[in-house]
């Protein structure tokens, strides 16, 4: 549902900076509607925990999303600035997740091998069960 409203405000993003560039407006007025609209986004998502890798791979793909949005803008305002602050902010305790649970497959995989080299069966499918589930989650 996130992914659906996202996809929307983009794509009225879109049209918004396509209008006004058709139509050689300032776009002052359009930046703060905007600029507002980013932050509400921001604001519903912000502080949320992430606890998971499943969390933090949708965290990225949000951030990533807005960051992108404002990326394309011709000149950046204050409050794209202090959007982007706060972005990053979340990307990086995303990549924070991402990077532990790398560390975790990375340990799964040891212990896959080690239980292969010893010939037992024992920890195998278990460990590497886990490790799959992790990995397919960040492969999506």
């Amino acid at each position: 549902m996130k992914r659906t409203a996202l996809i929307a405000f983009l794509t009225m993003l879109t049209i918004g900076f396509a209008h006004a560039e058709e139509q050689d407006l300032s776009v002052d007025a359009d930046d703060d509607m905007i600029e507002s609209e980013l932050m509400q986004e921001l604001e519903q998502t912000q502080g949320q925990d992430i606890e998971t890798l499943q969390q933090a791979v949708d965290a990225l793909e949000l951030r990533n999303d807005l960051l992108d949005v404002l990326m394309q803008k011709e000149e950046l305002t204050d409050g794209d600035l202090a959007i982007i602050q706060q972005l990053t902010q979340d990307i990086e305790n995303a990549l924070a997740k991402v990077e532990e649970e790398v560390g975790t497959m990375r340990d799964r995989v040891q212990e896959v091998r080690a239980s292969a080299e010893s010939q037992g069966q024992e920890g195998i499918r278990e460990s590497g069960k886990v490790y799959l589930d992790q990995i397919r989650t960040l492969m999506q």
